[in-house]
């Protein structure tokens, strides 16, 4: 069997991670999750009531039903009013879930009991099994509230007995078998008593046994599942970053800038006074957007554009081949990339630039532009498959582009088809014909150019569910030959998304090109994690298309062109280099923090299966005696 590689390993263990992510969204709605954790708690009252009791009037029924119900939505509300105090993820829904469960167990014991009284007509024998089983539901509780909300297990204690106490309180009133002198005579009663002293010995001497530090710097187990939960369930990331932050590695990152300029006049005047000088921002990080919304560079498009749009430039940061051992692990660390990019270094500066060239070698599609000694190389693979190139490709793309007499290479991953990732021939022909159009560039002649941008931010609120906070940028280049005006317009496209559907970029495309005198020479996402894990599918986020439709974005870009097209003014560039010293989270981490929640997930069943068999004998000891 050929054996996995790091990259590989790495994957897996973003899509595992984002798997056990998904499961805490799988939960019914409020009204229907209340009717399902109703029911145990009812059923179990009113069963103990008949038994205990011998209730005929249907009235009394009722009115214990009622009592029941509302003494277990009073016990959930306290619950949520003393747990959300601690932890935001103590939902009411999560809580009814808990609750749902909990005295699910405590009416399988119920029903154990009423077959026990049917042979044995033995209230004493009922009631204590009643009594096994209120202690297995506070035992669950103390179980699930000890691990996620509290610091030491054994506090969760006394709140893991609210919900049963009160719900027995019911049951007991008016009974003579719980008066000392009855109770402490009755050998089932007694046998029950202890039973369920052992059941919650054994959670919590369980619950201490895997509450051990991890292999992440030492920090407990609870301590990083509640850190965990606290990020993705309610987007609460400073603890998990914390631990992110303490296990992650500094190291060198280089990123590219191509820096555009517009110098566009009002209305026809060229005065200086009338100028206006507008500046988009190409961003090709050497860092990549993740692991998972809200930790680190998850919204690293969104963090950059909210950073630097409020200093007057629209900056647009696509896809560059990186991998996820380049996340950074917090926002402190995402906050030292974006200020290091305030310091780049000047590569040259100029006002030409080539025509587009395209080269499409199998899947693969090319398109370069080279500003004076700097080249521009997109890499698509739509509609075959996802890109997410390995950085070899990048490597040999830029030695190639180096070899050709380039200073500075922007190789853009465009990250817009869903598919399978590139095989190595796939690889292969990319770089091939990446090469090909360098070559091409080397000695294509060079044009003044005209420029302008647009921003989804001037459509009056325009929004889609499956674009991040950092919208959609347009950038209309039209090329001058002998200083004029040669009417060959394209348009680069950027969205701040997770990929596209299959085919969504040609159709775009070719609705775009169908109602507007350019061309669009690529669409390009920016891999957002913003989008990523908020739904149930099995992919695991939004792509561009799973929520707006071809249409609706061919026509709003429609209108970004329009925008566009009435600022062209003479165009300017600057290439840039930024070199940053973060910390970033390394394959290692992910890998480690993977097989912590897996080793968890089998810990988890394999104390379960050990408790449920303690759970068992202590019934059956109790039923038998």
């Amino acid at each position: 069997m050929q054996e996995k590689s790091g990259l590989a390993y790495q994957k897996d263990s973003v899509a595992n991670i984002s798997r056990r992510y998904r499961h805490l969204f799988r939960l019914p709605a409020r009204n229907r999750l209340v009717l399902y954790a109703s029911l145990p708690s009812l059923l179990v009252v009113t069963l103990s009531k008949l038994v205990l009791y011998r209730l005929d009037s249907s009235l009394s029924i009722i009115l214990y039903i009622l009592t029941a119900e509302l003494v277990f939505l009073f016990s959930i509300e306290i619950d949520s009013l003393i747990l959300k105090r601690r932890n935001k993820v103590a939902t009411f829904r999560r809580l009814a879930s808990i609750a749902l469960i909990s005295n699910s167990i405590w009416l399988v014991l119920a029903i154990v009991g009423l077959v026990v009284y049917h042979f044995t007509i033995s209230d004493a024998r009922f009631l204590s099994l009643v009594i096994l089983g209120a202690f297995f539901a506070a035992s669950f509780r103390a179980l699930i509230l000890g691990s996620l909300f509290f610091d030491r297990a054994w506090h969760a204690i006394p709140l893991s007995f609210l919900q049963p106490v009160l719900l027995f309180a019911l049951i007991a009133y008016g009974s003579t078998l719980l008066l000392p002198s009855y109770f402490f005579l009755s050998k089932n009663l007694v046998s029950a008593l202890i039973g369920g002293i052992i059941s919650i010995i054994s959670i919590e001497v369980y619950l201490r046994a895997i509450n051990k530090p991890t292999m992440l710097r030492s920090f407990k187990a609870f301590d990083l599942l509640q850190a965990f939960l606290n990020a993705w369930a309610v987007g609460d990331a400073v603890n998990f970053e914390k631990f992110l932050d303490a296990t992650s590695k500094e190291c060198r990152i280089k990123s590219e800038i191509l820096e555009i300029r517009s110098l566009s006049s009002r209305n026809g005047d060229d005065s200086k006074n009338n100028t206006d000088h507008r500046t988009a921002l190409l961003i090709v990080p050497g860092v990549h957007p993740g692991p998972f919304y809200p930790i680190g560079s998850s919204n690293l498009p969104g963090d950059i554009y909210n950073n630097l749009s409020s200093k007057g430039v629209i900056p647009l940061t696509v896809h560059s081949i990186s991998d996820h051992d380049l996340n950074l692990p917090s926002k402190k660390q995402v906050e030292r990339f974006i200020a290091s990019l305030g310091k780049a270094e000047e590569v040259e500066s100029g006002n030409r630039m080539s025509l587009p060239q395209k080269r499409v070698r199998n899947k693969a599609t090319i398109h370069g532009l080279a500003f004076g000694s700097s080249v521009l190389i997109t890499i698509s693979q739509s509609p075959y498959g996802m890109e997410d190139f390995p950085t070899e490709v990048r490597e040999k793309i830029e030695s190639c582009a180096l070899s050709a007499g380039f200073k500075n290479v922007f190789v853009i991953d465009t990250h817009n088809s869903e598919g399978l990732k590139p095989n190595e021939e796939e690889c292969g022909d990319a770089v091939e014909a990446a090469c090909e159009v360098i070559n091409a560039l080397k000695n294509a002649p060079q044009h003044e150019f005209d420029v302008s941008f647009s921003h989804s931010s001037e459509l009056n609120g325009w929004s889609a569910p499956d674009i991040g906070p950092a919208g959609v940028g347009l950038i209309l280049f039209e090329t001058r030959v002998d200083g004029l005006k040669d009417g060959k317009r394209f348009c680069l496209l950027v969205f701040d998304a997770n990929n596209s559907v299959v085919s969504f970029r040609e159709k775009v495309i070719e609705l775009f090109e169908k109602e507007n005198d350019s061309k669009i020479l690529e669409l390009c996402t920016s891999d957002t994690h913003v989008t990523a894990a908020k739904t149930l599918d099995a992919k695991g986020y939004l792509a561009l298309g799973d929520a707006v439709s071809p249409e609706k974005i061919a026509s709003a870009l429609g209108e970004l062109y329009k925008i566009a097209k009435s600022r062209l003014g003479q165009g300017n560039f600057s290439s840039l280099v930024v070199r940053s010293r973060v910390k970033t989270i390394g394959s290692e981490v992910l890998t480690n923090f993977s097989g912590l929640l897996d080793a968890a997930s089998s810990v988890a069943k394999n104390g379960a299966r050990i408790l449920a068999l303690v759970a068992i004998v202590l019934t059956a000891t109790v039923a038998l005696l």
